[in-house]
């Protein structure tokens, strides 16, 4: 991975090639590593040197030897405590040399240095996302978040109270068009990494649950609880020639409660790929199978007619085009083949988005904002038509949807996330046709 051009501000003299190896025709090895030999000797006479040691630095580099170049960057740190472009260039040199939480480290203590100008700062986080996804996750981490949420339509029903059912108008009931409420959403996740000592292979263990409960009576019967874990191994694809990617297999549990009544549950299987090979690029891939079953209730007497297999293929790959701005795709393709035809559908989904962190405008040097804005279009086409509601067309949905967020950090782990999405989906079917305005304001713990 290459490192990115440093803009170094104060005292501190840049890391750039010295005149000596600038201006003339280009040094052989031979010379630079001659010049190099040189150098040292006259760091030992002249330790506090910086503009030396950063030629010295520089010159390492170039030869490659990195273990020679952090050493000097660390014994820098000694005269200069507590500078940021030490920091970051030690945090790039270890990222490089493979010693990811020792990059961390550096780099985590550039981020929190008040004393960071908001260029580095930038390129701290270019390369704190990049650790995120390289090839030694986090062992452990999570998040929390949790707040109030508005919809203008919060049961997905149709605008108006008409609707044709097998070539017949009908006037729905006011609970079954659409209907405004407020309710508290709240989503966690959690994951844990044990390293098996080979070469960098894992377990993994992930668990994710979605919680939404409405404060109107009327708007209960939607209350959903849904719960996730994955297990199972991942490893280092850099023994096969794919530096900086992983390989994950592992089982899927979930169970889902809809009304508080329990909905299905589905054991599945996946396969996913990540990788950061490509410069300032980051894929994730994934194949994700799930049999579900669900539970006839009083309320969803028929749920069971939704039993099946519901396999997914998704794609996301996410390219950092400048610090701080990270451009983002998606894709997936699901089929669900389930008991009744008129359930079993084609899912096909795209969307893109960016996401910009820039300076905080309220507290110079503290806690980036970013601003995250996507964008999407889902198409689903069922098999066979609904003898309910048409028995001569099959459901065709076609639903856009917009989003845009800023994450507002207020402490190191602790951020405000006010959200505003819009979706909006035509049908053919009168009854599943609908539009919906969600505000959402929440506070996001991490750790």
């Amino acid at each position: 991975m290459a490192a990115f051009c440093i803009v170094m501000s104060g005292s501190v003299p840049a890391l750039a090639a010295s005149s000596t190896v600038a201006k003339g025709e280009p040094l052989t090895p031979a010379q630079i590593e001659q010049r190099r030999q040189a150098m040292l000797v006259e760091m030992m006479a002249r330790p506090n040197d910086l503009d030396l040691a950063f030629e010295y630095v520089k010159l390492s580099k170039m030869v490659g030897d990195l273990e020679g170049a952090v050493s000097t960057l660390e014994r820098m740190l000694i005269y200069q405590p507590n500078t940021p472009q030490i920091q970051l260039e030690l945090g790039i040199l270890y990222y490089k040399l493979g010693a990811y939480e020792v990059s961390r480290n550096y780099l985590q203590q550039a981020k929190v240095n008040p004393a960071t100008p908001p260029e580095i700062a930038q390129q701290v986080q270019i390369y704190i996302e990049q650790l995120d996804v390289t090839a030694e996750p986090e062992p452990f981490s999570g998040s929390i978040y949790t707040g109030i949420r508005w919809e203008s339509n919060a049961n997905t029903g149709p605008a108006n109270n008409t609707v044709t059912l097998n070539g017949i108008d009908f006037t729905l009931d006011d609970q079954a068009v659409g209907r405004s409420g407020w309710s508290n959403l709240t989503i966690g996740n959690l994951h844990y990494s044990h390293d098996r000592e080979r070469q960098g292979d894992t377990i993994e263990f992930d668990f994710t649950t979605y919680n939404s409960w409405y404060f109107d009576d009327v708007l209960q019967d939607i209350n959903l609880n849904f719960f996730e874990a994955t297990l199972g191994p991942s490893y280092n694809l850099k023994r096969w020639g794919m530096p900086k990617s992983r390989g994950y297999v592992y089982a899927i549990g979930d169970l889902a409660y809809l009304g508080n009544d329990y909905y299905f549950s589905a054991p599945g299987a996946g396969l996913r790929l990540t990788s950061f090979a490509a410069d300032r690029a980051f894929l994730d891939a994934r194949l994700e199978t799930r049999v579900r079953e669900f539970n006839d209730t009083a309320e969803l007497p028929t749920a069971s007619l939704r039993d099946g297999p519901q396999t997914r293929f998704g794609l996301t790959y996410s390219y950092i085009t400048a610090p701080g701005v990270v451009l983002t795709t998606q894709g997936y393709a699901q089929r669900e083949d389930v008991t009744a035809d008129f359930y079993s559908n084609w899912e096909i989904a795209l969307s893109g988005g960016v996401a910009w962190t820039f300076a905080n405008p309220l507290w110079t040097g503290r806690y980036p904002w970013t601003w995250q804005v996507g964008a999407g279009v889902i198409r689903r086409d069922y098999d066979s038509p609904d003898p309910t509601i048409d028995p001569t067309a099959s459901e065709e949905d076609t639903t856009f949807w917009g989003r845009t967020a800023m994450i507002l950090p207020v402490a190191e782990t602790w951020a405000l996330i006010p959200q505003v999405e819009y979706r909006d989906q035509s049908s053919n079917y009168d009854i599943r046709d609908f539009d919906d305005l969600s505000l959402i304001f929440g506070i996001q713990k991490t750790f």
